[in-house]
């Protein structure tokens, strides 16, 4: 079979603009290997799957493996992320006019130009390295490129922001060492759902910008899962960024009623807080139950946001930004300073 040639109109470069559309968190990969759904063939279920995604004209997703505390124990979390990593492997080499892994920055450019999608795999929560940072290396070479510290629930690594002593209590010491590990490998330290004593930690602790791929704004919305302005700050300064979570709980007190525009809000906020420079979106698609905001239904409305974006008032650059390009510049300034990194 020979190879796909490149395209000279490809996912992203339409409605969005010039730039790569890039979506820093979906839990479709969880659905797909619990065997919920097939996310290789078009659904009116969930938010998102692979034809979706290219009527979406989404260039590059971030696939989170969760391994949901309540199903998996000790012994059994490793093993399913392993699992996952296999199942994403088993998709692409089925449909590899459609998807690929992407184990660097210039790999979603690379995949774009042959009008593929970019997938980027992701651990969601800690506990999934069964307290051995060694497994960072494991994962890496399989292809994680993202660990988010904490879920709901507090681990080795440090306390989550539904901890009760989440404002006291932060980083574990194995926390700090699993982050030297993942600046020298070049994996993307991902904040999402930690506390604040954890995020401002491991904000001290890593040597390489850090990520919250799906979080909201506290200003607009109080809740412990959002981040407050002074994080925003500190994560703009460190050089890192925020993707906007699309999930209406975290995004509006009224959850029933959350729009395009409300999300648009939380962009603009985090904008006027932590720079254009350090904002993305991630939608967390099929990672939530509840109706999704009206105008972002599904992964094909994308192009209504960055076309919502421009009529609110935001350049072409800045949508560029927004939609993808900032992620491109952090990521690569991470797989940078991994570069820099001495070996253990």
């Amino acid at each position: 079979m020979s190879p796909p040639r490149p395209v000279t109109s490809c996912p992203g470069s339409g409605p969005h603009g010039r730039s790569a559309v890039i979506d820093l968190h979906t839990d479709a990969l969880y659905e797909h290997v619990r065997g919920r759904r097939d996310i290789t063939l078009w659904s009116d279920k969930g938010h998102l799957d692979l034809p979706r995604m290219r009527e979406g004209g989404v260039d590059a997703e971030v696939f989170a493996v969760w391994t949901n505390p309540k199903l998996f124990g000790p012994g059994q979390r490793l093993r399913f992320v392993l699992k996952a990593i296999r199942e994403f492997k088993a998709i692409c080499r089925r449909e590899p006019a459609a998807l690929c892994l992407a184990l660097a920055p210039t790999d979603i450019s690379a995949a774009k130009a042959y009008g593929r999608i970019a997938g980027i795999l992701g651990v969601e929560g800690g506990h999934a390295l069964e307290g051995d940072v060694g497994n960072l290396t494991r994962l890496y070479r399989r292809g994680i490129r993202l660990v988010t510290l904490t879920w709901n629930n507090s681990n080795e690594l440090g306390r989550s922001c539904t901890a009760r002593d989440g404002r006291h209590r932060g980083l574990t010491r194995l926390g700090r060492k699993a982050i030297r590990r993942m600046n020298r490998l070049g994996i993307i330290v991902d904040l999402s759902h930690t506390s604040e004593r954890t995020f401002a930690d491991a904000l001290e602790a890593s040597a390489a910008p850090v990520i919250c791929s799906h979080s909201a704004c506290r200003a607009l919305r109080r809740f412990p899962r959002n981040l407050t302005d002074r994080q925003l700050r500190d994560l703009g300064q460190q050089g890192g960024m925020v993707g906007i979570v699309f999930l209406p709980y975290f995004v509006h007190r009224d959850h029933l009623r959350v729009t395009l525009d409300h999300v648009v809000d939380h962009i603009e906020h985090a904008a006027s807080v932590a720079g254009i420079e350090s904002v993305g979106i991630g939608s967390d698609f099929d990672g939530f139950s509840d109706r999704p905001p009206v105008g972002l239904e599904d992964v094909t409305r994308i192009p209504a946001l960055a076309a919502r974006l421009r009529e609110r008032g935001f350049s072409q650059p800045e949508v560029d930004r927004v939609m993808g390009g900032n992620f491109l510049r952090v990521w690569a300034g991470i797989a940078a300073c991994g570069r820099a990194q001495p070996t253990d």
